[in-house]
């Protein structure tokens, strides 16, 4: 797992720099100490104030298309996640505001999306704890 300012190149003129990237096991070979040479398996996007619908409009598709497996968009300002996820057919979407969201990349990690639009924010060790049961 990197964090943002880890560029992911998709082709010769693009490499965005999600906020969260995952990479599997057996593909962290694709990892460099520059870069991460092709698609992640799962990203995460958080809106930001100056462009709100930036990721879902210029990146989403492009994420996509490069079949990353799992695309989580987090947008405060409404308060919605938007999970697209992808096993081996065509992409599944859910918007979420509460409740459950299993990232698929990673068996057994899962959030509760209203955890995001607490204030304050839950502590790391509270919500690791409830995941590891």
């Amino acid at each position: 797992m990197r964090g943002s300012r880890s560029p992911m190149r998709l082709d010769p003129h693009w490499s965005p720099e999600p906020d969260l990237l995952v990479v599997r096991g057996e593909r962290r070979h694709l990892m460099t100490l520059q870069r991460l040479d092709g698609p992640a398996d799962m990203v995460i996007e958080i809106a930001s104030e100056s462009d709100p619908t930036l990721d879902a409009r210029e990146k989403l598709p492009r994420y996509r298309a490069a079949g990353i497996d799992g695309i989580w968009l987090v947008d405060p300002f409404t308060q919605r996640l938007r999970a697209d996820t992808r096993r081996a057919g065509p992409y599944h979407t859910a918007v979420l505001s509460e409740g459950r969201l299993e990232a698929l990349v990673l068996p057994g990690f899962w959030i509760d999306v209203a955890w995001l639009w607490r204030a304050p924010l839950p502590a790391s060790m509270q919500c690791l704890r409830a995941i590891a049961g």
